[in-house]
C-alpha cells in the first residue's frame, strides 16, 4: 500500500510540474486554441452556406484521407476486434505526427517555425471544420462522439503547438528564461516542451480511447465515419 501510495505521490508531482510549466506559456495556449475556434467555425459555416471551395475541398478530404495508408491497420484492427491495438496506433499516430511532428518540431527553426505551427493550427481547424459539418448531422450518439474526439485531441494539439511556438522564440527573446544565452534559452524550452507533452500524452490517450471505443461499439465497420473522425494534418 505505501509502495503505491508513493508511485501515486510521484504521478502527481509530474503532473503538478506539468501543469506549472504550461502556465508559463498560457498566453500563447490562448493564442492557439482562439486560432483554432475561429478556424474551426470559418470551416463550418462556409460549408453551411453552401460556398463551392469549402463543398470541393470536403469531397477532397474526404476521399484523401479513406485512402490514407495510416488509416489501414487501425481499421483492420478494428474490424478484427483488436481495440487495444487500433487504440495504440490512435496514440502513437497522433503523437508522433499529429502533435510533434507537425506542431512542435517546426519550433526548430526561430521564429519562422513558431509561425508554422500557427500556420498549420488554422488549416487543420479550418479543415476539421469543413469535415466535421456532415460528421454533427449523421446522429446525435455519433455528435457526442465528434465532439469528445473532438475536443481531447484538439486540446492536445493547442498544447503542442504552444511548446512548439515557445520553443521558436526562446532563441529569439532568450530573456523569456531569465539568461542572455541563446543556447540555454533554446534547452530550457526543450525541456518545458517534455514537460507540456505529459499533458499533450494523456489528452491524446483519452482521446484515443473515446474514438476508438465510441466507433467499435456503435458503427466499427464504417470506413467512412472514421476516416472522418481521424483525420490529422
Amino acid at each position: 500500500m505505501r509502495k503505491a501510495w508513493l508511485e501515486m505521490q510521484k504521478i502527481m508531482e509530474v503532473l503538478n510540474r506539468s501543469l506549472e510549466t504550461s502556465r508559463k506559456v498560457k498566453k500563447l495556449l490562448f493564442l492557439v486554441a482562439a486560432i483554432y475556434i475561429a478556424s474551426f467555425l470559418a470551416g463550418y459555416l462556409m460549408v453551411h452556406m453552401q460556398m463551392p471551395f469549402a463543398m470541393e475541398l470536403s469531397e477532397l478530404i474526404v476521399v484523401s484521407v479513406s485512402i490514407n495508408p495510416l488509416l489501414g491497420p487501425i481499421l483492420n484492427a478494428l474490424m478484427s476486434g483488436n481495440l487495444a491495438l487500433a487504440v495504440a496506433l490512435t496514440f502513437l499516430v497522433n503523437l508522433s505526427i499529429g502533435a510533434f511532428a507537425s506542431t512542435t518540431l517546426p519550433g526548430m527553426i526561430p521564429l519562422i517555425g513558431g509561425l508554422g505551427s500557427i500556420a498549420l493550427s488554422g488549416f487543420r481547424g479550418f479543415v476539421i471544420g469543413v469535415i466535421f459539418y456532415d460528421a454533427f448531422k449523421v446522429s446525435m450518439g455519433y455528435t457526442v462522439l465528434a465532439l469528445g474526439t473532438l475536443i481531447l485531441e484538439l486540446g492536445a494539439y493547442v498544447f503542442s503547438a504552444a511548446a512548439g511556438i515557445n520553443i521558436s522564440l526562446s532563441t529569439i527573446f532568450p530573456s523569456r528564461y531569465q539568461v542572455d544565452s541563446r543556447w540555454i534559452a533554446f534547452k530550457e524550452a526543450w525541456k518545458d516542451t517534455s514537460r507540456i507533452y505529459v499533458i499533450v500524452a494523456i489528452l491524446l490517450a483519452l482521446g484515443a480511447i473515446w474514438e476508438m471505443v465510441g466507433i467499435y461499439i456503435t458503427i466499427p465497420t464504417n470506413r467512412i465515419i472514421l476516416s472522418l473522425l481521424h483525420t490529422d494534418f
